[in-house]
């Protein structure tokens, strides 16, 4: 039996939960924020100290991009989540720039935030929610072209995955934010997700597996 150590609104957590889903893979779910033994489970399977973990057999890997991946070469028969051919380099490209403002905002919300009073704080905040916002313009621009509601001809692709739970996360964020201090500050960095990016997700919202990520 599967397991996957997770953060119920990650989006990280949630395109790991995503994938799982399309390849029709059962999975114990186990909420790492109600339960601090799993966090410490999780942190004694990988060295990486985050979530998700996914522990499936005699394997346990870290890393929602290196899992998914995985998913693919473990489990051949069962639908692709990376699509191949001419659309490769597009989900390739698409899933990157998605990283890029996730680690982008978090790191300055989260990790590098203590420094904010620090007289570099203005151009180290600058230069990371610069340039995640450079690339979700970019995602922008790439789903209104499309002329689609999916990146690869051959349809729902991790490309998607990782767009759709981007979205719903920063999405989520006016909600969460009375309670969670993270999210305020993530808010108070500035970054804006391009209006064409929610247009784009409306296609998706509606899906089985996305509507039971809660």
């Amino acid at each position: 039996m599967r397991t996957l150590y997770h953060y119920p609104q990650s989006p990280f957590s949630r395109r790991t939960r995503l994938a799982l889903a399309h390849k029709g893979l059962d999975c114990e779910l186990r909420d790492a924020r109600a339960n601090q033994a799993f966090v410490e489970e999780a942190r004694k399977l990988v060295p990486f100290r985050t979530i998700p973990v996914l522990v499936d057999g005699g394997h346990a890997m870290g890393d929602s991009t290196a899992i998914v991946h995985w998913l693919d070469r473990a489990y051949p028969g069962a639908p692709r989540l990376w699509p191949g051919g001419e659309d490769s380099a597009d989900a390739f490209q698409v899933a990157a720039l998605v990283d890029i403002v996730l680690n982008g905002v978090v790191d300055a919300g989260t990790r590098y935030y203590p420094l904010r009073n620090d007289a570099a704080w203005p151009g180290v905040k600058t230069e990371m929610v610069g340039r995640a916002q450079m690339a979700a313009n970019a995602l922008g621009e790439r789903a209104s072209s499309l002329g689609r509601p999916t990146v690869a001809k051959d349809g729902w692709s991790a490309a998607d995955i990782w767009l759709t739970t981007l979205v719903l996360w920063f999405e989520s964020m006016p909600a969460r934010a009375a309670t969670a201090a993270n999210i305020r500050q993530i808010i108070e960095l500035g970054f804006e997700l391009p209006r064409a990016l929610s247009t784009w997700a409306d296609a998706h919202r509606g899906r089985e597996d996305v509507k039971a990520l809660g």
